[in-house]
């Protein structure tokens, strides 16, 4: 190394300073000279493609149980149970291992429940239909383990049922309920390319919804029926949903 004391002068000592740098940068570590470690990547990745979108498909199970009285969003039927397909897609952003969404939801559902204005010769039981909307804000918490990532979700929003049909209950009126929606899952995404998750996952929700009774006069239809359409109707909905999902970041 240069001694730097001697103060060569001249090109001769220009040419000296420049071997003695030369040798340090010779004389470095190769780890020194090695790019991040795959730690650092791993998290810089977690800010690269922070969209998402999410389609998804399964089942919906549902049990609709009135909360005023006998009176419940359904139609002359005080409580339905059924099961049916269901299908959402989700829009969000994450970062970290966080993500925050907005998810719209459609399930149709066929089932049976019990009779509220019943003939004396009918029967107390009748099968049944009906749609319900969903549209909710998600948070999710996720854990990356590899290709494997596991996520807990919360969510709440809005619900919209409407599209009624049943033996019980027959009438040119057509009616709906709207309401709140509260959502909570577990899930299990697997990374089959850097930007596409498959999954599957599990939820479970809570919807209370309200029927607005018509104007009095605007029903046909059998007298008991329309009685019942003219008062206000309640109901709170207990929702399973397990269902398959591919996901895109972008």
């Amino acid at each position: 190394m240069l001694d730097l004391r001697t103060r060569p002068s001249g090109a001769r000592g220009r040419m000296a300073v420049a071997l003695a740098l030369l040798g340090t940068l010779v004389a470095t570590p190769a780890w020194a000279q090695q790019s991040p470690p795959a730690s650092a990547a791993r998290r810089s990745d977690m800010f690269r493609d922070p969209f998402f979108v999410e389609l998804e498909g399964g089942a919906t199970y549902m049990g609709l149980l009135s909360v005023r009285g006998d009176r419940s969003a359904f139609p002359n039927m005080v409580s339905f149970t059924g099961w049916g397909p269901g299908a959402g897609v989700t829009l969000g952003f994450h970062a970290l291992v966080f993500s925050v969404g907005l998810q719209l939801y459609y399930c149709h559902i066929s089932g049976e429940g019990s009779v509220l204005n019943a003939t004396p010769m009918g029967p107390t039981r009748a099968t049944g239909e009906v749609d319900l909307v969903a549209t909710t804000l998600e948070g999710a918490f996720r854990l990356p383990m590899g290709r494997v990532e596991l996520s807990m979700r919360l969510a709440v929003g809005h619900a919209f049922m409407g599209r009624f049909t049943s033996d019980a209950w027959a009438s040119a009126q057509s009616v709906n309920a709207n309401g709140w929606t509260g959502r909570a899952g577990l899930g299990v995404d697997v990374r089959v390319w850097r930007k596409l998750f498959v999954g599957f996952d599990l939820d479970a929700a809570v919807t209370n919804v309200r029927r607005s009774g018509i104007a009095g006069g605007s029903c046909s239809g059998d007298g008991l029926i329309c009685a019942e359409l003219e008062q206000d109707g309640d109901a709170i909905a207990l929702m399973v949903h397990p269902h398959f999902q591919v996901g895109m970041h972008f």
